[in-house]
């Protein structure tokens, strides 16, 4: 742990106190004992930092408490206010600061994380439904109140009941909270609770999705869906016609749908990128667009809006387990994903093709820089597979008229 002189010129001076690139520096001031600068990747703020006797275990542990960042406190009035808490510490006074609560930390990591659409819904869409009475919880509580097996329980809950993409996903959401929590509050967390998933090798290995509609399950498949509303019908077909990701299908926005090229823009969004890719519109997926264009009211920016008081987004959500239940199929969403692919292989279609149409980016030589196909260049090829999936929904398997 580095030592210097806390001053505004060795502050402000990239030789000495440089920011990180990743994780997190400690400078300790030569002149005060307990006082520190904590540097981050865009953040240098004053803590104190001293060992205390535990009165019950007799054992030395290491309390934290923020001062402030730098810019709202001068090195001068950081090393003046830090005797004050160092010795209110040593006199087993609380902190100044109240402790924030999880839900208080989830909203400001939504807040001062640059989190793009995809990757927002994700922590959107499992934080508040999954640990709902976890989020009442203050921060100086949460060690103690999740045990590790309290974690572990919650983690093989979720596991059994939603599957091991939403255990893993939603839990690595919290963790990050956490952990963020952990940076700016460290005198009231001394670990990440959710780290025992890792030390106790919990976390569930994600087998690739092999699992599409057979030529058989197509008209089953259909004739659930007549159980739907209107929008969540229409969405899971619009998904399946064009083989695109659940989330590119329900929050697709009017902006991006244009009737009179024909054309469909479609946004992909991760973690770490963004990225659009634009299709031709089949027939069908022509006729359901119609539909919800008919249907939608004044000043509605989504296709397929949210149809409950309860759902806290703009649009509908499609699940797997409301399609498992429906259709009575072991099928995820994106199983209409690979069942539109699948119908395009036993067209003998050409796979270059297909990736196109489903947005899988190209990173040959020749894709990234010869083909220049257009979505009218594409439109044969999806008009083929959406006429196969309407024959397979509507006859059922039979013989193909060519």
């Amino acid at each position: 742990m580095p030592k210097l002189l806390l001053t505004k010129r060795n502050i402000d001076s990239k030789k000495h106190i440089p920011l990180v690139e990743k994780g997190q520096v400690d400078y300790f001031d030569e002149e005060l004992k307990g006082l520190l600068l904590r540097v981050g990747k865009s953040s240098k703020v004053f803590y104190v930092q001293i060992d205390v006797k535990d009165a019950v275990t007799s054992k030395f542990k290491t309390v934290k408490e923020k001062i402030g960042a730098y810019g709202e406190y001068t090195p001068e009035q950081a090393r003046a206010k830090a005797p004050d808490i160092i010795r209110r510490i040593r006199e087993g006074g609380t902190a100044e600061v109240k402790p924030p609560t999880l839900q208080m930390m989830y909203d400001r990591y939504l807040k001062d994380k640059k989190l793009t659409d995809g990757t927002l819904l994700i922590y959107k869409g499992y934080i508040p439904r999954l640990f709902e009475s976890w989020l009442t919880l203050p921060l100086n509580l949460l060690e103690k109140a999740l045990a590790p097996e309290i974690v572990i329980d919650k983690y093989q809950h979720i596991h059994g009941n939603n599957g091991p993409s939403a255990a893993n996903n939603s839990f690595k959401c919290l963790q990050a909270i956490i952990n963020y929590a952990e940076i700016l509050y460290p005198q009231f967390i001394g670990k990440n609770p959710i780290r025992v998933l890792s030390r106790a090798e919990m976390w569930a290995r994600i087998e690739p999705r092999e699992e599409c509609l057979e030529p058989n399950q197509f008209k089953i498949f259909a004739d659930a869906l007549l159980t739907c509303t209107p929008a969540h019908r229409d969405c899971y077909m619009l998904a399946l016609y064009h083989g695109i990701r659940p989330q590119e299908a329900y929050s697709l926005k009017w902006e991006n749908v244009d009737f009179d090229r024909e054309r469909i823009t479609l946004v992909h969004e991760t973690q770490t990128s963004k990225r659009t890719y634009t299709v031709p519109m089949s027939r069908q997926s022509k006729q359901i667009l119609a539909r919800r264009k008919e249907a939608a009211s004044e000043g509605q920016d989504h296709v397929f809006p949210k149809q409950g008081a309860r759902n806290k987004h703009d649009h509908l959500i499609l699940r797997s387990d409301d399609i498992k239940r429906r259709t009575g199929l072991d099928l995820t969403v994106h199983a209409l994903r690979s069942s539109f692919i699948t119908t395009g292989e036993r067209l003998r279609l050409r796979r270059q093709d297909i990736n196109i149409l489903t947005g899988h980016a190209d990173q040959t030589v020749t894709g990234r820089h010869y083909v220049r196909l257009t979505p009218d260049d594409m439109k044969p090829v999806l008009q083929a597979i959406a006429n196969e999936i309407e024959r397979l929904m509507v006859d059922g398997v039979g013989e193909k008229i060519v």
